[in-house]
């Protein structure tokens, strides 16, 4: 008789209950679809356009030129602490002050990471005391990125969701804020608002004036502020400026400005610098005991990050100098991109617009759009048929019609009814996939879109 196999490593509940990737069938049947074209079987298309990431690097951004050149020399083998929460975070400090208009920072007050998806478990482990797993609430923005709700689990904590207001721009409903806290009350203590500024995937940017309506609420419900802003070098509308949540509590004034709690990330993996790899990022704590970082340096996952995304982080947020050798170069390059990612938001807008049964909030800032599909009953009932989201099934018929990978909207969350689809506008400048029908946005990619939905339509 065969030995039993030994048990697996225990596991804790928050990694048990976490949800499978709901990307992987459709990854697997692309890169299925992608085996046969190296084959040779005849399809559709020419090749599998991967467009369900958020990672410019990963469409083909080129790096910026003055980022790789510090890369070179040095010794990054070391762990160098000193070098991480001291240099880095003073260079952070000045960074954002100089972003928010000279309003002062303290580096004591910044942690360097090793990229924000470990840091925000790190965080959400210092609101659960011992004894409250999951009685601890976080509450988290749908549609969103699922990093939240995965990291409330993983820290002990249970996730509840909010619904952002889709026909208001994707804005944050201050009284469906109150409902989840009420809903969250009947599970147990409330201590974690996230909000995500600009939005993902949703592509919108706060205004003042809601920022300001958050602030107040987390003051008045107690709440620690949750602030990602990883995406705030991604902004595409001058008439809608990111504003940090930093700058606006500062200029509320007394005595808001000195007793809500708020911690903000930022990230070296979005926007202009869409260095994804080197894992590099950094997150601010607001009127928080700085005693609080001696926890972090003890056994924190994210605060020992590797050095040559440091090194990178570092020379980001501080730029040559005008008068320096290097400024002219860099500076064309950098402005290179912000046109171009604003242009590339114009142009996803247009062609949306023109695709029947596809209509799509403004894309103001972040990495995607997130358009609405209206699907009539009979695919939805095919989907449901097959145990598949209909917006799923819908990605799924775009797949194999056309050889692009779309990010389903019900891996963000949407309102129950609804169906959306994440489609990037970040990447290289319109390659031949998407002249033949890709993802940046063009007339042939959107008629694509257009000809599945109304497949599936008919």
């Amino acid at each position: 008789m065969a030995a039993a196999e030994p048990p697996g490593p225990p596991a804790g509940p928050g990694v048990r209950a976490a949800p499978p990737p709901p990307l992987q069938p459709l990854l697997q049947r692309a890169e299925t679809l992608r085996q046969e074209l190296a084959q040779g079987k005849e399809k559709p298309f020419a090749e599998v356009v991967w467009c369900h990431s958020g990672d410019p690097a990963a469409a083909g951004r080129q790096p910026l030129t003055l980022l790789r050149q510090h890369l070179h020399g040095g010794s990054p083998g070391a762990y160098n602490l000193e070098y991480v929460t001291g240099a880095v975070a003073r260079t952070a400090a000045r960074f954002l002050e100089r972003r928010d208009a000279g309003v002062p920072r303290q580096p004591q007050s910044i942690v360097p990471c090793g990229g924000t998806a470990a840091a925000v478990v790190d965080v959400l482990s210092l609101v659960v005391d011992a004894g409250e797993a999951g009685q601890v609430a976080v509450l988290h923005p749908v549609p969103g990125p699922p990093l939240h709700a995965q990291a409330a689990g993983l820290a002990g904590a249970a996730a509840v969701p909010y619904l952002l207001a889709e026909e208001r721009g994707w804005d944050v409903d201050v009284g469906e804020v109150r409902r989840a806290l009420s809903a969250a009350r009947a599970r147990g203590r409330p201590k974690v608002l996230c909000v995500v500024n600009p939005g993902d995937p949703t592509g919108h940017v706060l205004s003042r004036s809601s920022m300001e309506a958050i602030i107040r609420l987390v003051d008045e419900e107690n709440l620690l502020l949750l602030a990602d802003e990883v995406h705030q070098d991604s902004v595409a509308t001058p008439g809608r400026p990111f504003l940090s949540f930093k700058r606006v509590l500062h200029e509320m004034g007394d005595p808001l400005a000195t007793t809500v709690q708020l911690v903000a990330f930022y990230s070296l993996s979005k926007g202009i610098a869409g260095e994804a790899g080197f894992r590099a990022g950094f997150f601010e704590l607001v009127n928080i005991d700085p005693g609080i970082l001696k926890c972090f340096y003890t056994w924190g996952r994210s605060v020992y990050p590797p050095i040559l995304g440091q090194v990178l982080l570092d020379t980001f947020m501080e730029p040559p100098e005008p008068t320096g050798p290097c400024y002219p170069a860099f500076a064309a390059e950098e402005q290179a991109l912000r046109r171009d990612l604003a242009r590339k938001a114009r142009l996803l807008q247009d062609v949306l617009a023109r695709a029947p049964g596809i209509r799509c909030q403004p894309v103001q800032g972040g990495v995607r759009a997130f358009p609405r599909i209206q699907l009539p009953p009979h695919a939805v009932r095919e989907a449901q048929a097959q145990g598949l989201e209909p917006d799923f099934f819908f990605c799924q018929k775009l797949l194999d019609a056309t050889g692009i990978v779309l990010a389903p909207g019900s891996v963000f969350g949407q309102r129950e009814g609804t169906y959306h689809f994440g489609y990037p506008r970040q990447g290289a400048e319109e390659p031949p996939a998407a002249r033949r029908g890709g993802c940046e946005g063009t007339g042939v990619g959107g008629w694509k879109v257009w000809r599945v939905s109304s497949g599936l339509r008919g």
